[in-house]
């Protein structure tokens, strides 16, 4: 039987034994928490060094980037692109030679040779039609801000693109308002290149509108009457479209959604659009007078190869060349398309099919002679500095 005393003894011990039972479970537990924080810093451990060993590892195993792939679609278009014009070259040209030998070259180089004297003023009416080019980018441009050298130069760097490339009219635009940028900032210079080619456009109408007229004034109905109005049709409607088309800010809401600078320099180059009225009137003006001075030309390729060259036949001229132009935009030069258009419009013409083709090679050698005077003129005449 226990005593009191007895139980009194014994109750210091038992406490002993509890307290060193609990520092037995807190020294297990330490070490449990010790072998999770080692755990824990060997699994860090291990994806710090899976992450440099990623970092390290070839650029050729990642994926190529959405820009890198952009590049490379752009440059196959442009072999393709590359490809059809050289295609359509060598087509135009095997279709001229035919012309020639058809006609025969002796035949065909007498009428040239007899014209050779009335090159100089045909140089002269093409520079001043250039010229009135000239004062149509002058008009668009902001007051003072490019020097009238610095655009002559522009002007005649830029004939050779467009007498001589596929699409030269766009293509030239585009070279002027590469050169302009520096003057007058890249925005407001593509709004004057987009300006430039809706009035080219539509300054066509007017004339080939008149030339409807004069074939069917002296000829009646005829397809070449019919093709005049056709032309005049699509160049408001092609014109008109450039010129509105860059107008709508809705039309390139998502380039500002989706790329942030894009969409600013878009609003940028709208903004510069609507300085302007959509058919602005000096300019208009100043593209109609260069097209009238083509009309000119022509009458002076009549006379060179001795046809008549009264107002209705250089109109009606200006329309065989106005049709051939836009039919041939994508051959180079239009090599092969104004030729054939001027010999199945001969008759209307009242030409034989020998002068027809010799107004047409003498239309490209007068080009040519102007695409050389460029060429040489791009390679010695500097850029002046842009103003300040």
């Amino acid at each position: 039987m226990t005593t009191p005393a007895r139980a009194a003894e014994e109750c210091p011990g038992s406490h002993a034994g509890a307290a060193r039972g609990d520092v037995g479970t807190r020294r297990d537990e330490d070490a449990r928490r010790e072998e999770r924080a080692s755990a824990d810093e060997r699994a860090r451990a291990g994806a710090d060094e899976r992450a440099r060993a990623g970092a390290d590892a070839p650029r050729s195993a990642a994926p190529p980037a959405p820009r890198a792939l952009r590049s490379a679609s752009a440059a196959r278009r442009a072999r393709r692109r590359a490809l059809l014009h050289a295609a359509l070259g060598a087509f135009g040209l095997v279709a001229l030679i035919a012309l020639i030998r058809h006609v025969g070259a002796a035949a065909l180089l007498a009428t040239v040779s007899r014209a050779a004297p009335l090159l100089p003023l045909l140089v002269a009416l093409e520079a001043a039609r250039l010229g009135c080019e000239l004062l149509a980018t002058r008009a668009l441009c902001p007051p003072g801000s490019v020097p009238l050298a610095e655009l002559a130069r522009i002007h005649v760097v830029a004939y050779p693109v467009a007498s001589l490339m596929p699409a030269g009219r766009a293509t030239a635009e585009a070279v002027k308002a590469a050169m302009l940028s520096p003057h007058v900032g890249a925005p407001r210079a593509a709004a004057i290149g987009t300006a430039n080619q809706s009035l080219a456009l539509l300054s066509a109408a007017p004339l080939s509108l008149l030339a409807a007229l004069a074939v069917g004034w002296t000829n009646g109905a005829s397809p070449l009457a019919a093709g005049l109005l056709v032309h005049v049709a699509l160049s408001v409607a092609s014109g008109l479209c450039v010129a509105f088309a860059a107008r709508q800010r809705a039309a390139f809401a998502w380039i500002t959604r989706r790329f942030a600078r894009a969409g600013h320099a878009t609003a940028a180059f709208q903004e510069a659009v609507r300085a302007h009225p959509p058919v602005p009137g000096r300019p208009f003006a100043a593209f109609c007078a260069g097209r009238a001075l083509q009309a000119v030309q022509y009458a002076v390729l009549l006379a060179a190869v001795g046809a008549d060259s009264g107002p209705l036949r250089a109109l009606a001229a200006y329309g065989v060349g106005a049709i051939g132009t836009a039919a041939g935009d994508l051959i180079p030069a239009q090599i092969g398309a104004t030729d054939g258009a001027f010999t199945l419009a001969a008759p209307l013409l009242g030409l034989t099919v020998s002068s027809a083709i010799a107004v047409s090679v003498l239309a490209h050698l007068l080009q040519a002679v102007g695409a050389l005077t460029g060429i040489a003129i791009t390679l010695a005449w500097r850029r002046a500095a842009p103003a300040t």
